[in-house]
């Protein structure tokens, strides 16, 4: 057996290379080397667990694969943390908040890191954090801050003398000065400064951001289009390096902005296409949007009006997976915030129990006589303690809930504002846009129908014209139907299913046996509401039916929706493989109701899906 000497030995030796294995990974993430970090973070057993998880959330941060974050954070039991530890998870806490713009969150998350930052030594990380509590509380109509955080990190900065640091001083001071000088040469002077400090101490990434405020001031303060473009192409190249798709794409994209400011659209698209090459499809949905819109703007510029339209159908596209993606990480973010709570009461749990055994031995020591007496009282006393902290769970599990629900209700109320401003859209511009098209094309057709070298073209294009024109219609008639501000869910589901059948060639039957003392919630009704429309647009789009069917039942404590159509069906296991955007949506809305549903199809035999919904 080990003496106590050699075990001390031991623990001191595991400690020290734990640490050893920290700061390196530290230091990969201070230059940024991104391959070596996913060799060391996802593919050898090389960190303890804790450690992991807090750089494998540091990771996602970086790549704003925020959902992942806030899973690894939720492994994590604080209480088990060393103030290092825990500086780390609070400083990777609050990034993920102000990636998410939960603003307020992600400053008090600072400022808790910051306090573990100073206790362990640690000023240069201290520091980064007052650059990022500048960022964070900027706004002074939302913060009344009493700390100038930028003079804070000056000051800090200066006195560290850390090159990486100090470069960073000097990016800021550029900008300031723009605001405070009437000269634009003394932009130009920070950034020198700051090429000169990466002399000192080289940093690829840092050396990127130097070049694309460098383009900025090309961009926004001189326009010098060729200089820009060179200062933007030396950013790209570097992030290429790094192994950083998404600030590729952002250059990219600058350089398509650049075009577009300066009219040449067509240059514009190309740079903008090489932008969306680089974006990652699984999660980057509000970039892509974006890119997407901005693609759909330079070809309408252009007059390519089906480019337009394709690009603006894909950006549509993705602004609805960023709202399904916005949904997934509140609810991951509301259980990593539960779990930190829970390791809040728990620790402080833990310290009462110390306080009280040490209490209770001194007692015991002091004043033998009495300890049947002390043993009674600390016996009551654990049990009040245990209620009061199972009253302190309970009551923090009901703020959660209410605050997911919240959260779900804003977020309905969101998309249903961008529904009916699409709709809208469609109905007002796309539509009325594409009608004057069609009716020039039928002019131009009777002009050229008397001619005996009529084109079968021409008759083939008519046929698409009236074709996409009634597809856009419904799209529109169906995004409007069924308004249940007034009317309530059954009405508006039979306005829809009415409206279905006037504009398409489906005969809708709709049946409700829904009993007259069963009362639903508006946020339930808008949302079984909403599949069913989604469901009914899949059987308009795709199924070329010729009758369907709409019931909807209470049965117990469960809403039952059956929905059928004579269709052609589909391969059900091939049209989830391939992730259908629309069924896709209709799982998620379910799933957040807590719902499950089926689909019953073959190809040649129509569809049947069949949904239950708690009430």
């Amino acid at each position: 057996m080990p003496s106590a000497n050699q075990i001390a030995f031991l623990f001191f030796l595991f400690s020290f290379i734990s640490f050893s294995q920290t700061k390196e990974i530290d230091s990969l993430f201070r230059y940024s080397r991104y391959s070596d970090l996913e060799v060391l973070l996802f593919e050898r057993n090389y960190l303890q667990r804790d450690d992991l998880y807090l750089a494998q959330s540091r990771y996602f941060n970086t790549f704003n694969q925020l959902e992942e974050t806030f899973e690894s954070l939720y492994a994590i039991d604080t209480t088990d943390l060393s103030p290092r530890q825990k500086a780390h998870y609070y400083n990777n806490l609050a990034d993920a908040y102000d990636l998410n713009s939960n603003f307020d969150l992600a400053a008090r998350n600072f400022v808790q890191a910051q306090n573990y930052y100073k206790k362990v030594g640690d000023m240069l990380s201290y520091n980064d954090i007052n650059l990022d509590l500048f960022y964070t509380v900027a706004n002074p109509d939302i913060y009344n801050e009493p700390v100038d955080y930028l003079d804070a990190f000056q000051e800090l900065a200066l006195e560290l003398e850390d090159p990486l640091q100090l470069v960073s001083l000097e990016m800021e001071l550029a900008f300031e000065s723009l605001e405070t000088q009437d000269s634009t040469a003394i932009f130009l002077e920070h950034i020198d400064k700051a090429y000169d400090l990466l002399e000192k101490d080289y940093d690829a990434y840092k050396l990127g951001i130097v070049h694309t405020f460098h383009a900025f001031y090309y961009t926004d303060v001189i326009i010098d289009k060729d200089s820009a473009s060179t200062y933007y192409s030396k950013a790209i190249e570097i992030n290429k390096e790094l192994g950083l798709p998404h600030k590729v794409a952002l250059g990219y994209f600058s350089l398509g902005d650049l075009n577009r400011y300066t009219g040449d659209y067509e240059e514009a698209i190309a740079w903008t296409k090489k932008a969306n090459s680089y974006r990652n499809f699984n999660y980057d949905f509000e970039l892509t949007a974006y890119i997407n819109q901005k693609l759909a703007e330079d070809y309408k510029n252009l007059s390519q009006l089906d480019s337009a339209y394709f690009y603006l159908d894909e950006s549509l596209k993705y602004r609805d997976s960023l709202n399904i993606q916005k949904q997934n990480i509140s609810l991951t973010r509301f259980e990593a915030e539960k779990k930190e709570r829970q390791n809040l009461i728990l620790e402080k749990e833990n310290q009462r129990n110390e306080a009280f055994i040490v209490g209770s031995l001194g007692a015991l020591v002091l004043l033998s006589f009495l300890s049947f007496s002390v043993y009674i009282s600390a016996k009551r006393k654990r049990l009040l303690i245990e209620k009061d902290k199972a009253l302190e769970i309970r009551n923090i599990e009901s703020q959660l809930k209410k605050q997911q629900l919240k959260a779900l209700d804003a977020l309905v109320i969101g998309q249903e504002k961008e529904r009916m401003r699409i709709a809208s859209d469609l109905h007002d511009n796309i539509g009325s846009n594409f009608m004057a098209i069609k009716s020039y094309f039928d002019h131009l057709r009777k002009e050229f129908k008397s001619s005996e070298n009529t084109s079968p073209v021409f008759e083939k294009t008519h046929d698409l014209l009236e074709e996409t024109y009634q597809d856009i219609r419904s799209l529109a008639h169906l995004k409007h139907s069924g308004s249940m501000k007034d009317s309530g869910l059954v009405p508006a589901l039979k306005k829809l299913s009415k409206n279905v059948s006037s504009f398409s060639q489906i005969e809708v039957d709709f049946n409700s046996f829904i009993d007259d003392e069963v009362k639903l919630n508006e946020k339930l009704e808008l949302n079984v509401f909403r599949i069913i429309q989604e469901t009914m647009a899949n059987v308009v789009k795709h199924s070329k039916a010729k009758k369907a069917s709409v019931s909807i039942t209470n049965i117990d404590s469960l809403l039952n929706i059956i929905v059928e159509d004579d269709g052609v069906g589909f391969d059900e296991d091939k049209v989830a493989h391939q992730d259908s955007f629309g069924l896709q949506s209709i799982k998620e809305r379910i799933q957040l109701l807590n719902g499950e549903f089926k689909i019953d199809t073959k190809k040649g035999r129509g569809t049947t899906l069949i949904i239950d919904i708690p009430i």
